[in-house]
């Protein structure tokens, strides 16, 4: 959004004219923080003293290299906490939360400006983007009509538009906002990749291919389009260039989370645990309680032999999703096969045994009349392996999605960093760029190593 890169531009502007601006011998270093706390509780220029501190210090994690916008949170949400009208502090609130994909709280911040009287058509489009990606699809189509109703030749209002009702399965009326931008503008590329989007699911894979091959032409970096010709590969059967698209778009991207759990999914399907692994820590990294990049991290470690490790994480996505079987199951199997500890593997399966309402002849069931009888050490795998585990090596359970709620992220904030996007996307990762998207229904859906892929929408 040209707002918000406005602002950040402006922030950064001012650190260098505040560091630079006094030359001489090197004096001590002070804390600025420390400093505004012990100056009078007076505002200066509308702002007071701590509040210009903290949010100085967010503009200093944003300049980092790579920016750390989980500590700009932290600085701005401190600075619009001590003045809670502070406009340029909820701003940049919302755009770090979008970078780090919470969308939710992004959400939050947007309409906090919205109540300060902030009316840019920008800020109403941000969130409505936000909301979209937080699963909000109907509250996304509210805003987006608002701006629509101003300005009935609003473009980026209409692409928006279009991945809301593409979020909401309904693709003839994403398909008529699509063909209102394309008669406008015929090189318009958030339409050109909804088109896309809406032949790939639609299963007219040529279509899908030549317009996302198309979106690209115009626009070499665009993450999506790369994301969505890496789907429309995999539903061609033809892996090796899906995973190619899949990579490229990750290295355009990298908070890109549909991109690194649809490849991770396919690496794990087809055994290579090492880079499966490396996508799956990179979701986690910003969210560790993202369930399905949990779920795809215990695999690899299951594969590798890490049991404990496997065993853990297993736990840890069973304290979110208590009712999965395949969790059931592995860290069952974990515990009386590779850990010697049969007596512990025995509440997993009889929990197992609870939620599938296994037949008497599963031989889960069985496998819990032997650890009955014989205890830790005694009991032998039933006939028939692992009943209810993942093909050798697994998969990434429930598919690999990157949702936007509390699965997503901590505190139930989404995935994967977003910022509102310049042409109205609401991107995965979120991204503040110039042509918007909004991700296919603010989550990637199935990975697609063995289920539906993981698609990503235009704005």
């Amino acid at each position: 959004m040209r707002a918000l890169n406005r602002v950040r531009i402006i922030a950064i502007g001012f650190v260098a004219v505040f560091a630079f601006a006094c030359g001489g011998s090197p004096t001590p270093k002070v804390d600025p923080l420390a400093a505004a706390k012990k100056a009078p509780p007076k505002k200066v220029n509308g702002v007071l003293p701590v509040a210009k501190a903290h949010f100085e210090q967010g503009v200093t994690a944003l300049q980092k290299k790579p920016s750390d916008y989980a500590e700009a949170v932290g600085h701005f949400g401190e600075a619009t906490k001590v003045q809670d009208d502070y406009v340029i502090g909820w701003l940049n609130l919302a755009y770090s939360n979008e970078r780090l994909g919470r969308h939710e709280s992004a959400a939050v911040a947007y309409r906090k400006l919205i109540q300060l009287n902030v009316t840019d058509r920008g800020v109403t489009l941000a969130l409505g983007r936000a909301l979209l990606l937080s699963g909000e699809i109907q509250l996304a189509i509210t805003e987006f009509e608002s701006v629509l109703r101003k300005n009935p030749k609003d473009l980026q209002a209409r692409n928006n538009l279009a991945a809301a009702y593409v979020a909401k399965n309904d693709l003839k009326t994403a398909l008529r906002y699509v063909k209102e931008v394309l008669a406008v503008q015929p090189k318009n590329v958030p339409a050109i990749v909804n088109l896309g989007l809406l032949y790939l699911k639609d299963k007219r894979l040529p279509l899908a291919r030549l317009m996302f091959d198309k979106a690209l032409g115009y626009d070499k970096k665009n993450a999506r389009a790369k994301n969505n010709l890496g789907l429309t590969f995999f539903a061609m059967g033809l892996i090796p260039p899906a995973v190619n698209a899949f990579e490229q778009a990750i290295a355009l991207d990298p908070t890109m989370d549909e991109a690194r759990l649809n490849v991770g999914s396919i690496y794990l399907d087809y055994l290579d645990y090492t880079s499966a692994l490396k996508q799956f820590q990179a979701v986690r990294k910003r969210f560790p309680k993202h369930y399905q990049a949990m779920m795809g991290e215990a695999d690899c470690l299951y594969g590798t032999s890490e049991y404990p490790a496997a065993a853990k994480l297993y736990e840890e996505s069973l304290a979110i999703k208590g009712d999965n079987p395949e969790a059931l199951v592995r860290v069952g199997k974990i515990y009386e096969e590779q850990l010697g500890e049969a007596k512990k593997a025995l509440g997993f399966y009889e929990k197992y045994v609870e939620v599938t309402k296994a037949p008497a002849n599963d031989p889960i069931r069985q496998q819990i009349i032997a650890i009955k009888q014989f205890g830790d050490g005694e009991a032998m795998p039933a006939d028939g392996g692992e009943d209810g585990e993942e093909t050798e090596g697994g998969e990434a359970a429930e598919g690999g999605e990157a949702t936007e709620g509390g699965d997503a992220a901590e505190g139930g904030d989404a995935a994967a960093g977003g910022e509102a996007a310049e042409g109205g996307e609401a991107t995965e990762a979120g991204e503040a760029k110039e042509g918007g998207e909004a991700k296919e229904g603010g989550d990637a859906e199935k990975a697609p190593a063995k289920d539906e892929p993981a698609p990503a929408a235009e704005g």
